[in-house]
């Protein structure tokens, strides 16, 4: 954008102004290792038989943000397009229908559900395949007819309304009409849902197999040769041995009290919920890729037991959902409101009036990137825990709103998983010595005597599957659909 000159003071425009949003412009790391050859081919990269091909870390119809020309060519993202992604999109959809995913192309993601209504007119609903979309709307998979005989009238529901007239065309419908029944079309059957069951595998080799291409993408960005993960392969795709998958890919559990403090309550507390994680690291010869979806799908992939390469921690954040942007949260009504914005937007204020300076700042905060600092994660936590423990020494602590919250969460968590760590603050207030000699850095890897993937692995299998059930309640939670939205775990 070019900006004018301007010799005056710097004052804002005769406008009502409001106040402005402190937000942080992160983005993904640059020093990325270039490679010269495709991971799943092996071929090198030229430029008439081996293209480089734009390949999204994350799956596009996550909302994936982060890109690489360099890991995939164009033939054999293609490939695994067909073969992995699709099929993964469509096991995810139960997530991804509920949010507004940044994706650059393709269309909005829709599932299937089941209804349950009290309605007893209704119920024909309960036995029709249902589709639910991104707006909420309820689609069937064919024309119901809907009979109210208390309320003399039939509505027909289907996935047009033309497709509706059509069906009303019908001897049964015209018959009912013809008995004085008042006709209605509709395109929505969610006005009959008293509840919705969405189904969820997030177990299902579909899934797994689109977990493993994220963490090997992660893998060969971050410049690991292909020989630690070429057992996870096969001739031109990924591999399909669903034992293989399964000792590779194993859920996440938080088994210290830290972790169990951050994820518990984590949609209150972590800014930007819900988002993707990815952290690469090495442990000893041990190579593993956590890899977090949406807030929800927690995995680590063990690539290797035979990494010899330089020691690696790599990560990578970014927001799962589009940024809701409102002109209001970035428009500055003081000088220094006009300060901070172009600070954190990076735009030079010298020798520009107040109007340019604003405009480049709407412009940049439109388009601003969806990768986020991965350190503010571990500054989270830390502070989370650090804060649990100066709330217990306060006298009359429960006096406080936050400190009562903080104190609701601790307890949430040991509820729900086990924390111990408020219990032993009260019991001896010299604990807090281990917190402020803790290494926060730690948080999913480990330490360098007991990696966090294998105490993650030694934690019952029952354990596990509650903790994952929790993790898909606190997203209808999130966005408030608890009432009328049910997942089951298959």
């Amino acid at each position: 954008m070019g900006f004018g000159r301007n010799n005056g003071p710097l004052t804002p425009p005769d406008s009502g102004g409001c106040a402005t949003a402190r937000l942080h412009l992160l983005r993904c790391p640059d020093e990325l290792a270039l490679s010269t050859t495709c991971y799943l081919c092996n071929q090198q990269f030229n430029e008439t038989t081996v293209l480089k091909h734009g390949e999204h870390v994350i799956q596009n119809a996550l909302g994936g943000g982060l890109l690489c020309d360099d890991i995939l060519c164009q033939a054999c993202g293609c490939k695994l397009g067909d073969s992995v992604d699709s099929t993964f999109a469509i096991a995810l959809s139960p997530l991804t229908t509920l949010l507004d995913t940044p994706r650059d192309r393709g269309t909005h993601s829709q599932t299937q559900v089941q209804l349950q209504t009290s309605g007893a007119f209704a119920k024909v609903l309960e036995q029709v395949r249902l589709v639910l979309k991104n707006d909420f709307s309820l689609v069937p998979a064919r024309p119901v007819l809907i009979k109210n005989d208390t309320g003399k009238a039939v509505t027909v529901v289907a996935a047009t309304i033309r497709q509706a007239g059509q069906f009303a065309k019908s001897p049964a419908v015209q018959a009912l009409v013809a008995e004085g029944y008042t006709l209605e079309l509709s395109d929505n059957a969610a006005p009959y849902a008293e509840r919705l069951l969405l189904s969820a595998r997030p177990d299902a080799p579909e899934v797994l197999r689109g977990i493993l291409k994220i963490a090997i993408g992660f893998a060969s960005l971050h410049g690991v040769e292909r020989k630690y993960i070429a057992h996870l392969m096969i001739r031109d795709d990924l591999t399909r041995s669903e034992s293989l998958l399964r000792s590779t890919i194993f859920p996440y559990y938080p088994v210290d009290d830290v972790e169990r403090l951050f994820e518990t309550e984590k949609h209150v507390h972590e800014d930007w919920y819900p988002t993707h994680h990815l952290y690469l690291f090495s442990h000893g010869r041990n190579l593993y890729c956590y890899v977090e979806l949406f807030g929800v799908v927690q995995k680590y992939v063990h690539l290797s037991s035979d990494y010899i390469g330089p020691p690696l921690i790599k990560k990578f954040v970014q927001k799962a959902e589009k940024w809701k942007f409102e002109e209001r949260w970035f428009t500055a009504r003081t000088s220094s409101d006009l300060h901070v914005l172009a600070s954190q937007f990076g735009v030079s204020m010298k020798d520009h009036t107040w109007n340019e300076i604003q405009d480049e700042v709407l412009r940049r905060a439109r388009a601003r990137p969806y990768s986020l600092e991965p350190d503010e994660t571990i500054e989270k936590v830390e502070w989370l825990a650090l804060t649990l423990a100066q709330y217990t020494r306060l006298p009359n602590a429960h006096q406080f709103q936050v400190v009562r919250e903080m104190f609701e969460k601790a307890e949430a968590a040991k509820t729900e998983l086990g924390l111990t760590l408020l219990d032993d603050l009260r019991a001896d207030p010299l604990s807090v010595v281990n917190l402020l000699n803790k290494n926060f850095n730690e948080f999913r890897i480990g330490t360098a005597e007991c990696g966090r993937p294998d105490q993650v692995r030694r934690v019952p299998a029952a354990d596990v599957a509650r903790y994952v059930a929790y993790k898909f309640y606190e997203l209808l939670r999130a966005k408030n659909r608890e009432s009328e939205l049910e997942y089951q775990l298959l």
